[in-house]
């Protein structure tokens, strides 16, 4: 089937890539102490890049059966294209990047749902009014990529989510607790956020006032990626050839605090945005974005890498209905030195944030954010004194990073995202109790 699109569609293309994917994912549901669902979900999908007349034209489709269309509708959309400014890669050496773990596959569904029973028992044994939700899910996919250059790249790949919520509303209002992790191989240690989520309920139970005004406030390494996710977007070759980052001509500047390095890395083992090719079939690589706050690259696929004039940097992301654009694979910020305790010790009075809730009214693509704290605790004479309700954190991303006050040591993992805990000063906080 591949072959036969790829055949017709150089036929009436300068040149053509097409990509299949087929995966099977199997979600487990709690919601509210009870099993809620298990079922089995399939797709197969299949899409056509080409250029034709110098433009890009593109569709997709899950009927894979019917490609004779698939090709005419990518032709025809060529018309409406951008000019094409890079040629399909020709085959290229990969590096060996572990994206399918065998554990995953095997990985049963009376086990899964054991977990989620055992996780939800053990909440419910600590707090008897604690409404829990749990998710666990292992999916399997193939990918395959074919070009007219010659290329045809393959790979299996597995991934694994669980995560447990515990919602408990009274008359102070609604606490919402969470924790999990997502990755390429079996992450099935339900315990550990189990553990977490307990102790976050019980710390929740003290009240305390928002310490309002320009304050220290420390984010943890699951908060750290609201604030990678603007840096993200600053660096994304699609807004830096439309000169709306903020970044645009500062390669070489010192942008961030020199004790920030942070780099885009699609070659980690088992990362969430990991894969030995990109969208394209660029072979994976590690790429500094900051070097000691330098600013030294920023993310390019093909085409944005071509108006640019720069080399790509193998971040060509897709999925079946969309042609591949630039995204980061793997952010990884470099660890600090400092233990948790060492970050909160020199907070006189101040926040930890560890959970935000939306994105906020603010101008993203300047860095800006302005959201409300979903999970936070008041920070006094370094220690943790209740949780904070009804507050806000503002500030500017680009900002922030050069009023660093500590970097923990230890990187956890969240999503794609591999980072430290991180305190900055001056983080406007606003809110009540």
């Amino acid at each position: 089937m591949v072959e036969r699109v790829l055949d017709l569609a150089r036929r009436k293309a300068d040149a053509a890539e097409v990509h299949l994917t087929e995966s099977e994912s199997r979600p487990i549901q709690f919601e509210s102490n009870e099993l809620k669902y298990v079922h089995t979900k399939s797709s197969r999908a299949l899409s056509l890049r080409v250029i034709h007349n110098g433009r890009i034209g593109f569709a997709s489709t899950t009927d894979v059966e019917q490609v004779e269309p698939l090709v005419e509708r990518a032709i025809e959309s060529a018309q409406f294209g951008q000019a094409a400014r890079f040629r399909f890669p020709a085959p290229a050496a990969c590096p060996k990047v572990a994206v399918y773990d065998p554990r995953v596959a095997d990985f049963p569904v009376e086990r899964g749902i054991q977990l989620g029973r055992d996780a939800i028992a053990r909440v419910l044994a600590a707090f008897d009014d604690v409404q829990c939700y749990v998710e666990i899910c292992k999916s399997v996919g193939t990918e395959r990529l074919v070009n007219t250059s010659g290329l045809d790249a393959r790979q299996q790949t597995t991934g694994f989510d669980c995560s447990l919520t515990a919602v408990r509303a009274n008359d102070d209002g609604i606490l919402w607790v969470s924790d999990g992790e997502s990755s390429r191989s079996l992450v099935a240690n339900l315990e550990r956020y189990t553990d977490k989520v307990i102790a976050d309920v019980r710390r929740s139970e003290t009240a305390a006032d928002a310490p309002t005004g320009a304050r220290p406030v420390l984010f943890t390494a699951r908060a750290v990626g609201l604030l990678l996710q603007l840096i993200e977007g600053a660096v994304n070759g699609k807004l830096v050839q439309k000169g709306a980052s903020p970044l645009v001509g500062r390669l070489g500047d010192q942008v961030l605090d020199p004790r920030i390095t942070i780099h885009d890395d699609g070659t980690r083992d088992y990362g969430d945005g990991s894969a030995p090719f990109d969208g394209e079939g660029v072979p994976a690589r590690k790429t500094a974005l900051f070097d000691r706050g330098v600013l030294r690259s920023y993310l390019f696929d093909l085409q944005t890498a071509g108006v640019h004039g720069s080399e790509p940097t193998a971040n060509a992301g897709r999925d079946f209905a969309t042609a591949p654009h630039p995204e980061s694979t793997n952010t990884v910020v470099e660890p600090g030195t400092e233990t948790l305790d060492g970050l909160l010790s020199g907070i006189e009075r101040g926040l930890l944030v560890d959970e935000v809730i939306g994105g906020g009214q603010s101008n993203v693509l300047a860095g800006e954010f302005s959201v409300s704290v979903g999970l936070g605790f008041l920070v006094e004479r370094g220690e943790l004194r209740g949780r904070v309700k009804d507050c806000m954190i503002a500030g500017n991303v680009f900002d922030l990073f050069t009023r660093i006050r500590g970097i923990g040591r230890c990187q956890e993992v969240h999503g794609s995202a591999v980072t430290p805990p991180i305190c900055f000063d001056g983080v406007h906080v606003a809110g009540g109790r």
